[in-house]
């Protein structure tokens, strides 16, 4: 299969689009607003300060982190953030751990680590065959969302996803 996008910069707005609606239908009703952005070429520091989100975060001067898309979730006295990495080729370990170290810092309601050409075969045969799931939670009930993105649906490919 040839690669639908160029790069994986080609992907964020079908991504932004689709993480947009997702968290509107999963949060919008208690949510009193939802913003998904392209946050890859500044630290995740500055994108709260634009957003005037300071009080939320404390510890937001040590976000010096580029994960490529954030969405903020805004409620009347917190704001949740999820965390997308997006990647144009087969899903690695190291992707995996970059968004484990992301995911620690700043600590996303989840994240998501997403591709059209799904896992690679170590990633796959650690989480299916092994089982191995465990690795995705990175605080209690905060997890890593493994998804293979399928272009033609713009919509993830839930039977080879982990979600």
């Amino acid at each position: 299969m040839s690669n639908i996008y160029k790069n994986k910069i080609d992907m964020y707005p079908d991504i932004i689009k689709w993480l947009d609606t997702d968290l509107n239908e999963n949060y919008g009703r208690k949510a009193k607003r939802i913003t998904v952005i392209d946050t890859h070429n500044s630290d995740l520091s500055n994108f709260i300060i634009n957003l005037n989100y300071q009080k939320f975060f404390p510890e937001f001067a040590t976000y010096k982190i580029r994960q490529d898309i954030t969405g903020f979730v805004e409620y009347h006295d917190k704001v949740e953030i999820v965390f997308v990495e997006c990647k144009n080729a087969k899903l690695t370990l190291m992707h995996l751990c970059q968004l484990i170290g992301y995911s620690c810092i700043a600590l996303p309601l989840f994240s998501i680590l997403i591709a059209p050409q799904g896992m690679g075969t170590t990633l796959a045969k650690l989480l299916n065959s092994f089982n191995r799931k465990d690795i995705l939670e990175f605080r209690p009930n905060r997890k890593i969302q493994v998804l293979k993105w399928d272009y033609h649906k713009q919509d993830i490919d839930r039977m080879n996803s982990i979600i």
